[in-house]
C-alpha cells in the first residue's frame, strides 16, 4: 500500500511541476493563474514535498538509497506516462493528478495499518 502511495506522489509531483507553467494546463485554467509568479513558485515548492514524500514513503519498504533511486525512477516514469498521455487523454491524466492526494493518504494510512 505505502509503495502505490509513493508511486501516487510521484505522479502527482510530476504534475505539480507540469502545471508550474500555466499554459500548460487544460480546461480555461490557464487565463486565471498566467502571470502569477506566486503560482509557479507554490507549485515548484509542492513538487519538491511530494517527491520528498515519495522518497519517505519508499524509506518505509527500502533502505536509505534504495529509496531514493525507487522513487526517482517512479517520478520518471510518471513523467513519461503524463507527458505521453496529456495530449491524448487531458482529463484522464489531470483527473487522476486530483486524485492523489486523497488516494495517498488514505493508502499510506492503510500501509502504516497493516505494515
Amino acid at each position: 500500500m505505502v509503495e502505490i502511495a509513493s508511486v501516487l506522489a510521484a505522479y502527482f509531483a510530476f504534475a505539480l511541476l507540469h502545471a508550474a507553467r500555466p499554459e500548460r494546463i487544460p480546461f480555461g485554467v490557464a487565463s486565471r493563474l498566467r502571470g502569477r509568479r506566486a503560482w509557479r513558485v507554490a507549485a515548484r515548492v509542492l513538487a519538491f514535498g511530494f517527491f520528498s514524500l515519495s522518497v519517505a514513503l519508499w524509506g518505509r519498504a527500502e533502505a536509505g538509497p534504495a529509496a531514493f533511486l525507487s522513487a526517482l525512477a517512479a517520478l520518471l516514469v510518471a513523467a513519461s506516462l503524463f507527458v505521453l498521455l496529456a495530449p491524448i487523454w487531458p482529463r484522464a491524466v489531470w483527473s487522476l493528478a486530483v486524485l492523489c492526494p486523497p488516494a495517498i493518504a488514505a493508502l499510506s494510512f492503510l500501509g502504516a495499518r497493516h505494515g
